[in-house]
């Protein structure tokens, strides 16, 4: 199945010659909530062929029921040159299309006060253009068998106008959600994919609407999606263009969005979707290299982490050779976790930091101890941190009551089972163990971990990335 997706705009539809439009126009003017608009403008003075223009509504109240008579007064310049072009991509004379959506504009309720202002967007709405557009395609293709169906984008209040670049979107988004399926059929899926496209033509409209309908193909059909472009001087020339350069700017931004909440994994997945089937350059393979050890990291898998990154990086190479530093990739792993709203997590990983380090010194093996008896064991100056008394006596404790507790945490929980109050504190406290336990200095759990500059690197490599 293939579908062609029309955005519509006040261009759309114009007038030849301005002969008869002032007797139509007096001819309709009870069914006009202003008077205002008789005047039909060239387009270009110098031009005679050019046509004139008028607004999009106005045209469309004035023509909708003298269109068996006046018809040939109008001129479809945009359409004319798409349908060409999609003819032409057809052995007969119909649309190699399966299906026609037009998406038709009505903001009656943005503007409903000031509709007498010659100016207003209201007059350039085009929902009033469906019976002529219905005339057009019955006209020029007579044998067209497929289904033409009409969609309008209203917003519903004064601040969702057409020309606010985030509410348009959202109205497209759920306009597409609502009216327009998925084009693939799982069980009856076609051979050849080249029948499989979606047309988009989204020139028409104001910028913004033009812009969402972008956004939203592209969301929604991804690289079965072909835009229509048409040459501003030669409107019958129609210019494809792919959707792989628009799909993969989308796609990189969701990536960079993804980074930056750490979800490496989902950046991976972006990545190999993006490189699938090609070969990888130099660039590319050093993303795919840094993206494999940050998801190594990302599920606490920190030997791989290690092997990989100090394959290439001296300094890890360096730092790897300590016995405690893993305990710092679990603290600053708690600390991602954290940011990410995963408290659960947050709160193991925090534990296991300084946890890890305890048992990692019990020479004994003390397999029965609890981990308060084992700070004794295990640290004979325990007693010279305030961080490490709160934790034997405290957090020590406090870590096996939410353990064993199978509903989830909020962030307070977490700051509380550490007896500290904010983010700030609760760092500050996890840090401060495992300073004591190592004899280490770092001042805070980001520069202490490997992953931090692996991610900076990361992120330096994806935004230069075209």
């Amino acid at each position: 199945m293939s579908i062609w997706i029309v955005t519509t705009g006040n261009s759309d539809v114009i007038l030849k010659h301005d002969q008869t439009w002032s007797m139509l126009y007096e001819q309709a003017l009870d069914k006009l909530e202003c008077w205002e608009f008789a005047s039909a403008n060239k387009i270009d003075i110098y031009d005679q062929d050019a046509g004139y223009t008028l607004p999009a509504r106005v045209l469309g109240i004035v023509y909708q029921n003298q269109l068996d008579d006046y018809f040939d007064d109008l001129s479809f310049p945009l359409l004319d040159g798409f349908t060409e072009y999609l003819k032409s991509k057809n052995d007969d004379e119909n649309l190699s299309v399966d299906k026609i959506i037009l998406i038709l504009t009505n903001q009656e309720n943005v503007f409903d006060s000031e509709i007498e202002d010659a100016k207003c967007p209201y007059w350039q709405d085009t929902c009033t253009l469906k019976p002529i557009l219905e005339k057009y395609f019955e006209q020029k293709f007579p044998k067209f068998k497929g289904e033409i169906e009409y969609l309008e984008l209203k917003p519903n209040s004064p601040d969702e106008g057409l020309d606010n670049w985030d509410k348009c979107l959202i109205l497209v988004n759920r306009l597409f959600q609502r009216n327009i399926t998925n084009i693939n059929n799982k069980k009856e899926k076609k051979k050849d994919d080249k029948q499989n496209k979606v047309f988009v033509s989204h020139q028409a409209g104001t910028p913004a609407i033009s812009s969402a309908v972008q956004f939203a193909s592209l969301a929604k059909f991804e690289k079965q999606v072909e835009f229509l472009v048409s040459n501003e001087y030669q409107k019958e020339k129609v210019i494809p263009i792919s959707s792989s350069n628009y799909l993969k700017g989308l796609k990189l931004q969701e990536a960079k969005e993804l980074l930056d909440r750490y979800d490496y994994d989902g950046v991976g997945k972006i990545f190999t979707e993006l490189w699938k089937n090609q070969s990888l350059t130099e660039q590319e393979e050093k993303i795919k290299e840094l993206l494999a050890m940050a998801i190594y990291w990302n599920s606490a898998n920190f030997d791989d982490f290690a092997k990989a990154r100090s394959a290439i990086n001296e300094d890890a190479k360096k730092r790897t050779q300590e016995w405690w530093w893993t305990s710092y990739e679990a603290g600053y792993l708690a600390v991602i976790r954290l940011r990410q709203g995963n408290y659960v997590e947050a709160l193991f990983h925090s534990f296991r930091a300084v946890e890890g380090l305890l048992r990692y010194m019990d020479k004994n093996k003390y397999e029965h101890k609890g981990i308060h008896d084992l700070v004794e064991i295990v640290l004979l100056d325990w007693k010279l941190s305030d961080d490490i008394k709160m934790f034997k006596n405290f957090a020590s404790r406090e870590r096996n009551n939410l353990f064993h507790n199978l509903r989830g945490l909020k962030q307070d929980e977490v700051f509380q089972s550490w007896n500290t109050k904010n983010y700030s504190d609760w760092q500050n406290r996890v840090r401060g163990c495992l300073n004591f336990v190592t004899k280490q200095q770092f001042d805070s759990l980001e520069k202490a971990s490997l992953m931090s500059s692996l991610h900076e690197e990361l992120k330096v490599e994806i935004n230069s990335y075209e």
